[in-house]
């Protein structure tokens, strides 16, 4: 089997690499393929931007399957926005178990947004919700940046923070 990059770009010369990772050497396309028939393996295109183009000797269907999975990873890897909920009434115990929560995702790599939905009444004390949010923050024992402040949409006012590197 052969690589469908490498039909598209269908180029005159290509540099064979075996399945090891040492050069064999320089043929053209044709010779390259029966070379790989002969090995019983296919063709992987590596570089089709270098002259002549790279290809490499493998197994096709595991090239693209660590290749997916490699992908799979990285999305894994990226960071993720968290969430926290808390609460205008919230007591000071949960507050700090909630901090500890955060400071395992802050851990991982993951951004934390902290939300405080204030209901009825609590909307009057806009200026005792964010200082409810500040005092939170500074149960939180590892060092973070603030990446979004305290912003209010509405009746909820939310804060964004990451770890700091």
């Amino acid at each position: 089997m052969v690589d469908p990059r490498l039909e598209k770009v269908r180029p005159k010369e290509v540099r064979l690499i075996s399945a090891d990772g040492k050069m064999i050497g320089i043929f053209s396309l044709d010779e390259a393929i029966k070379f790989g028939e002969k090995e019983g393996l296919d063709l992987i295109l590596v570089n089709e931007k270098q002259s002549p183009v790279v290809v490499r000797l493998g197994n096709y269907k595991q090239f693209i399957y660590e290749r997916k999975k490699k992908e799979k990873e990285k999305k894994k890897k990226k960071s993720e926005v968290k969430e926290i909920r808390i609460s205008f009434t919230e007591a000071q115990h949960d507050l700090e178990r909630k901090a500890k929560i955060i400071e395992e995702f802050l851990e991982e790599g993951h951004q934390v947004r902290i939300r405080m939905m204030m209901k009825g009444r609590e909307r009057l004390f806009q200026n005792l919700a964010r200082e409810k949010i500040e005092n939170f923050l500074n149960l939180i024992n590892l060092p973070y940046n603030i990446i979004q402040p305290i912003e209010q949409k509405g009746s909820i006012l939310t804060i964004l923070i990451a770890k700091k590197h």
